[in-house]
């Protein structure tokens, strides 16, 4: 009975809180959820930030967000691994970055000239490439603190940049992390980007991070509206600087390989497509819109109708 009292004298002192000793300091299903709109958002930022940085679209996009202690992490690093270290002052502590050579060799080519696509090569980067990809682990950063920028503003800093896995050490082994997962496509390539944060410096902004926050209704304003047009035209401002392949296609026939060399000036191809209908207009392939050839000046145009075929909702 005294025990009994005790244990209610306790709890009238503190809340008791479950604590996993195999797996500590886990996140709570709320925080998760918060987490994973959090890192959403930075999908859609990185994606802007890094097509705009190698002119050509790029797509990202969230495929997981798993808990693993930092031990577990770094055994699932590649090799050889291409692993940014960063800092976001005001938290304490040190985030990891990882670029799985799958998409980081394409990124450097694309970032060094070439247009086509490159394989993923099993080596270290050179110190060419290296500085290279700094530029796109900044990109990733910037993403990081537009993403964050309603919950806490911090400056993200990248202060190593390893290539061996033995030189990774930023966090306790038995650190819990949260390892965002993120799938970048570009052209016919794609890879993962895995960000991985220590618990100890979320734990500070947790108390932040409410669900009720993230998916509330009611519309910003006053300030917060401001600061929701400001964000508005950040994203825009980006996006204007995005370079698009468009492309009108006036036809299409099909000739042998003889008469292709034996075609001389003056001689007439039949496409298959009618004068009176309306041209196929393409955005990196696909068909969205319709329109009518025309000339503006001494240059060819086309004049979009307005229709809408397919692929337009991503447009």
């Amino acid at each position: 009975m005294e025990s009994g009292a005790s244990y209610r004298k306790f709890r009238g002192r503190r809340q008791i809180r479950l604590y996993d000793f195999h797996r500590p300091e886990k996140l709570s299903r709320e925080h998760q959820a918060a987490l994973r709109i959090l890192h959403d958002n930075l999908a859609r930022f990185a994606a802007t930030n890094l097509s705009t940085h190698v002119r050509s679209a790029v797509r990202v996009s969230l495929i997981a967000l798993d808990q693993m202690t930092y031990e577990e992490f770094t055994e699932r690093l590649a090799t050889p691994v291409v692993l940014g270290i960063g800092e976001f002052s005001p938290l304490d502590g040190k985030v990891g970055i990882e670029i799985r050579p799958e998409i980081a060799f394409p990124l450097i080519e694309r970032l060094l000239g070439n247009p086509g696509a490159a394989e993923s090569l099993k080596r270290p980067l050179t110190d060419l490439e290296a500085a290279v990809m700094r530029t796109v682990f900044n990109r990733l950063i910037d993403a990081s603190e537009e993403a964050w920028r309603d919950v806490l503003p911090f400056e993200g800093t990248l202060t190593a940049l390893e290539t061996s896995p033995f030189f990774t050490q930023f966090a306790p082994p038995s650190e819990m992390m949260l390892v965002a997962g993120l799938l970048v496509e570009m052209g016919d390539s794609g890879g993962r980007i895995n960000v991985a944060w220590p618990h100890m410096m979320l734990e500070s902004v947790l108390p932040q991070l409410s669900i009720q926050y993230w998916m509330g209704g009611t519309p910003a304003s006053g300030e917060e509206g401001a600061e929701a047009k400001r964000e508005g035209d950040r994203i825009r401002s980006h996006l204007l600087e995005v370079d698009v392949p468009l492309s009108v296609e006036l036809g299409s026939t099909e000739v042998t390989l003889r008469d292709l060399l034996d075609l001389g000036v003056e001689d007439i191809l039949r496409l298959d497509q009618r004068v009176d209908d309306p041209l196929k207009v393409t955005v990196e392939g696909r068909k969205v819109f319709s329109g009518w050839p025309g000339q503006i000046g001494n240059d060819l145009a086309v004049q979009i109708d307005g229709s809408v075929e397919e692929g337009g909702d991503n447009v």
